[in-house]
């Protein structure tokens, strides 16, 4: 894989996992992915966001950016880090790492303003319908009347009596905090705090977990230390003992420096800044566990690829049961040799997607091919199937499975409000609906009668489908499933039309030539067309931009408010420090904030907020 396509892979997983309670990668896989990246180019601009971007109407601009940290999975890499920060006889406050959905609680003068997740660092969404059943999380505190911040994760306990139907911990808490209806069930969810932000005078992070706890949170368990035997004598027992008595999943655990004075000086001594580097999260081995195979369930994908997933004698892994793992794909099922009743060692590398490491019988088979496991027909619709690359394809373009799929596709691509898979299906059933286009041309008295629609539901509905209905070319093409094209790429191919895209025909580019090939296959073109007959293609004007502004510490508006400002003077805002930024906006241009150090090391002109909204 070349940068473009690590990157896509990489921004896709973090969509899934911070946002969706469906991830489709494993911890392992995306470290592995990243650092991979890392060695191709470490300055790629993938390094410069945390999180996944967020677009949602209920967003909230993070006064101060959550941003992740550093990891280590080997003691080498975790002695880097010591090497570079080359702080002796300073503290460490040591902490788990938690696995549920880092959230902020805001409060100002004492009152509960608002409940958020990180999304992307910078943007999250609102969710403050979560404090009125989550018991941890206060609706008011009196230990200070500041504007301040409490963070931690939501997550649902080991011990939960809610029913997770076998699902992990984490993906049941994001479904209960995204569910739109019957609540509830957020009563099982719980809220541990681990830090304070905004405007305090505590110097240590040790004293704002004391802090939080003096005053009734529920905070997380925590040490200080100060040498590396007592961390790797802690570390140990974390292996041994913590992970398993603790009653949140983690998924390792993280140092901090203890001293919060320390930590701007700590951070300036990185350029990269999508993460902290005062605090490193040290990461587990993946648990895994044997188990033998029943069969081989094979998926249609809307390009007509058949997706193998194994089928096994139930296990439990991190608090999950697990009966199903991904194979990827057809030429992994030939090189894992698998047969019925094959041992296979399954692992759920830091509580996500499962996936089937190694076929433990392979060895008794002699090299011999012995699996008898893989179709000669299409499961859906008994087509022949053709090899293609890594897959086996279904030959019929009009095979419901992948007709379906395709439809399921474009509605989540297309942001489409009100329509969960299930209704898709049932009205793919029902034969209301067939193809992408026929979404668009549905009529309320369409769906009178049919199973599950009442009036409600079918106004929300319609309405959905037709917030959907009008979008930009770019916008357009990007959702085509097109492998890489986003509208970032099409914009740098000069991409900005239908008739730009038709016409393109620069190989130079892996996205161009994906493009290329999209196009020389009839039934995209097809495709294409029947939606260019349902969408309203809406003109853009694209203006020059003066350049890019970035902001630090507390502005004299809400976050939101001053982006606006910002882009209504023709600048652009950008969220980090980079060589592209013209201007760092903030409180005291003597300040001594990461961004601060950087904007000066790079040549930024520091204006602060007064100087700036008076311009």
């Amino acid at each position: 894989m070349n940068e473009a396509e690590i990157s896509k892979a990489l921004n896709e997983a973090r969509y899934y996992y911070y946002l969706t309670d469906s991830p489709i990668m494993t911890d392992s896989e995306f470290d592995d992915l990243e650092e991979k990246l890392r060695q191709l180019n470490p300055n790629h601009e993938y390094f410069t966001t945390v999180g996944s971007d967020v677009d949602l109407s209920n967003k909230i601009y993070h006064r101060e950016p959550l941003l992740s940290m550093g990891k280590a999975k080997t003691s080498e890499e975790a002695n880097k880090w010591f090497q570079k920060i080359n702080l002796p006889g300073i503290d460490y406050c040591i902490q788990p790492k938690i696995d549920g959905l880092a959230a902020t609680c805001r409060y100002v003068n004492g009152k509960l303003l608002y409940v958020a997740t990180r999304g992307d660092g910078v943007v999250g969404q609102d969710i403050s319908h979560v404090s009125k059943y989550i018991d941890d999380i206060k609706s008011s505190i009196n230990f200070s009347n500041d504007d301040i911040e409490i963070r931690g994760e939501l997550y649902l306990p080991k011990n939960t009596i809610y029913d997770t139907k076998g699902k992990s911990l984490r993906n049941n808490c994001v479904g209960l905090i995204n569910r739109k209806e019957n609540r509830d069930d957020l009563k099982y969810v719980r809220f541990v705090c681990y830090q304070i932000s905004g405007n305090h005078n505590i110097k240590f992070e040790s004293d704002k977990i004391k802090t939080l706890q003096n005053n009734g949170f529920h905070t997380v368990d925590y040490e200080v230390l100060n040498t590396g035997s007592e961390i790797s004598t802690y570390y140990m027992n974390y292996l041994k003992h913590k992970r398993v008595e603790w009653n949140y999943e983690t998924d390792g655990i993280i140092l901090t420096i203890n001293d919060n004075s320390l930590h701007d000086e700590v951070d300036s001594r990185w350029i990269v800044d999508h993460h902290h580097h005062y605090n490193l999260a040290i990461k587990p081995p993946s648990e895994g566990k044997e188990t033998r195979l029943l069969s081989i369930d094979w998926q249609v994908s809307r390009q007509g690829s058949l997706i193998p997933v194994a089928i096994f004698e139930p296990i439990n892994i991190g608090g999950a049961r697990l009966e199903r793992a991904t194979l990827h794909n057809y030429d992994n099922v030939k090189k894992l040799n698998l047969a019925v009743g094959d041992i296979l060692y399954v692992e759920r590398a830091n509580d996500v997607i499962p996936y089937v490491k190694e076929n433990r019988s392979q060895t008794t088979k002699d090299g011999n091919f012995v699996t008898n496991l893989i179709p000669t027909s299409c499961p859906s619709c008994s087509s022949k199937l053709t090899a293609s690359g890594v897959h086996l394809k279904c030959s019929n373009s009009n095979c419901n499975e992948i007709l379906l799929q395709q439809i399921i596709y474009w509605v989540k691509e297309a942001g489409i409000d009100g329509v969960a898979e299930g209704t898709l299906k049932s009205l793919f059933n029902e034969k209301k609906i067939r193809h992408v286009k026929d979404l668009y041309l549905l009529k309320y008295e369409d769906l009178v009668g049919i199973e599950g629609f009442g009036d409600k539901k079918i106004s929300g509905f319609i309405d959905g489908i037709k917030k959907s209905s009008s979008m930009s070319a770019v916008s357009l093409l990007s959702r085509l499933g097109i492998p890489l094209v986003q509208e970032k790429s099409l914009k740098k191919l000069g991409i900005n039309t239908i008739d730009d895209f038709n016409n393109f025909n620069n190989i130079d580019y892996v996205i161009g030539q994906n493009i290329i090939s999209w196009r020389d296959d009839p039934l995209n073109i097809e495709f294409l067309k029947e939606l260019l007959e349902v969408i309203n293609i809406e003109d853009v004007i694209e203006s020059d931009i003066k350049g890019y502004i970035a902001m630090t510490g507390k502005g004299p508006l809400p976050r939101k408010d001053i982006i606006e400002k910002i882009n209504s003077m023709g600048w652009a805002f950008s969220s980090t420090i980079t060589k592209d930024v013209s201007i760092l906006l903030c409180e005291d241009i003597e300040g001594q904030s990461s961004k601060l150090l950087k904007a000066r090391k790079l040549g930024i002109i520091l204006k602060t907020y007064d100087e700036f909204m008076k311009s």
